[in-house]
């Protein structure tokens, strides 16, 4: 919360001028409820609260929104708010009544009675410099205009219907032989209303005051054209003078245009760059404030969180196909279809490509670690199902007190892929590897051109190293590669095989000599 420093003695005197106009200033219309001291420009709301937020606009794109606690001095260093450019400011003040945050999502949702405690008003920037509206209520003008031969208006009443085939001017600044042009009626002096006084009095006939209001009557004051209600002290509608034509209209078939005489839809905004709709909470009925735009542009349409740094939250950008994200009246979100059958149901056509994933789940956190990027959760086991729409099977994983892959069917039951926590696997089928897992020999011993080593030197080495050469060692209660292991494993196997076959060619042998050495006795 900014706070402006400026003597408290200059701002008592000041309040105690300003007081003293107090109902004056209440009765006559445009003038502000501000006043400048010693550099700081001071605001004065027309009520109570626990705080105020104060906004000030002016040409192009100035703006300047502060806070302030009832505590504070309501005002702001003229320095502080740059080079002014010449022309109108306008301010507001509303009321903060505290911050408070609502409970459920009925409140959230809920309309809020409608307030009207706000005191706004302008000044001008002259040179540099400002200017702000006279706080003296102008004299009424008597003396009608030279061309007249009495000093002082005389009342006329006339008890009968009037009727004029000319035109009409009325105000102190009307002449002999006015130039009317197509003009029906003129008002024609330096301060022009037309008041709407209302004297009902009895029963429930409504007896409102309105008034027309052409310009504010202070020197300084607003080119304005306003409605104002009289009885209730506000002004409910205005337009700027210089505003564009077409700022608001409204055709012959209640269309409204903003910016247009041509709206084709119920309300058309029109403007050369991000037609924007500002939604904004000011604090005044007791929540915190918070203002979100909608706007769109060529590049995107957006929800702008303006509170929060102006983040933009959700995006659609120009060509985003029909039906993008489509919510179901079941409460189903659909992306790409307009007929979700699921809480959500994503299609996508466009994606041919082996690798063109429909699906993409990224944390895009600079710091490399192992991180949770999707969560199932599920009162019983969460399964996951992959479905080939060509031949209609069905493979699911499950996650429960095992960890079960399943074909055509969800039930554990049919479970042909089980891992327990323990890391026991079972499968209801057969292990087919490939890859290198014979790299070790394997069937090659069998080729001519490969040479084996003995049996002697075979059994030399396994002793001295104490494990199966083409094996490895294998420590106890230590982990290793299953695949790499079998084909060692058959590697040796083949060997020993080999070795059998030449021990048994050894037998052969030498029986057939012990056989000779028996027979030549």
């Amino acid at each position: 919360m900014r706070k402006t420093a400026f003597s408290r003695s200059a701002l008592a005197a000041a309040l105690a001028v300003s007081l003293s106009l107090g109902s004056a200033m209440a009765a006559t219309d445009g003038v502000s409820a501000a006043f400048e001291s010693e550099g700081v420009l001071h605001f004065q709301p027309e009520f109570k609260a626990t705080g105020y937020a104060l906004k000030i606009v002016g040409p192009g794109s100035f703006q300047r929104e502060e806070l302030f606690t009832d505590q504070d001095m309501l005002g702001v260093s003229i320095n502080s708010l740059g080079q002014l450019v010449d022309g109108v400011y306008n301010y507001e003040i509303s009321p903060i009544k505290g911050f408070s945050k609502r409970t459920d999502e009925r409140a959230a949702v809920a309309q809020e009675t409608p307030r009207f405690e706000m005191t706004s008003g302008v000044f001008r920037v002259v040179e540099g410099k400002v200017v702000l509206p006279e706080t003296k209520t102008p004299e009424p003008a008597y003396v009608v205009n030279d061309q007249d031969n009495t000093s002082m208006a005389k009342d006329v009443v006339h008890a009968d219907d009037v009727i004029a085939q000319g035109s009409i001017c009325a105000g102190t600044d009307c002449v002999n032989n006015e130039s009317f042009g197509f003009d029906t009626i003129r008002l024609k002096e330096n301060n022009l209303r037309i008041k709407f006084d209302d004297t009902s009095s009895s029963g429930s006939f409504p007896n409102r005051d309105w008034q027309l209001t052409a310009n504010d009557s202070a020197n300084g004051g607003a080119n304005k054209f306003s409605i104002d209600d009289i009885t209730g002290g506000r002004t409910p509608f205005t337009i700027e003078a210089g505003a564009p034509s077409n700022s608001l209209y409204v055709d012959d078939g209640g269309r409204l245009g903003l910016g247009t005489s041509a709206p084709v839809v119920d309300v058309q905004v029109v403007t050369g760059n991000t037609p924007t709709l500002r939604l904004q909470q000011d604090g005044s009925d007791g929540f915190s404030q918070q203002t979100w735009d909608v706007a769109g542009n060529e590049a995107n349409f957006f929800v702008r969180d303006v509170t929060n740094s102006s983040k933009l939250p959700f995006r659609i950008r120009p060509g985003a196909p029909t039906s993008s994200i489509d919510i179901a009246a079941s409460g189903f979100v659909g992306m790409g279809t307009q007929s979700p059958s699921s809480p959500l149901h994503v299609i996508n056509s466009g994606r041919t490509g082996a690798e063109d994933e429909i699906a993409l789940i990224e944390n895009s956190f600079g710091t490399q670690g192992a991180r949770d990027v999707l969560e199932l959760k599920n009162k019983g086991n969460p399964q996951i199902a992959f479905n080939n729409t060509g031949n209609a099977n069905v493979w699911r994983l499950s996650a429960g007190q095992n960890f079960i892959i399943s074909a055509n069917s969800p039930s554990p039951a049919s479970a042909i892929f089980t891992l327990d926590p323990s890391g026991n696997l079972a499968i209801s089928g057969s292990i087919t590897t490939t890859g290198t897992s014979c790299s070790g020999g394997c069937d090659l011993v069998f080729s001519p051109a490969t040479k084996i080593e003995s049996i002697e030197e075979h059994a030399a080495e396994m002793w001295e190293n104490r494990f199966l050469p083409a094996v490895g060692p294998t420590p106890e209660n230590a982990p290793f590669n299953v695949t790499q292991k079998t084909g060692a494993i058959l590697n040796e196997l083949e060997k020993a095989h080999i070795y059998i076959e030449q021990l048994n060619s050894r037998i052969a042998t030498l029986e057939a000599k012990l056989s000779e050495l028996d027979s030549g006795k």
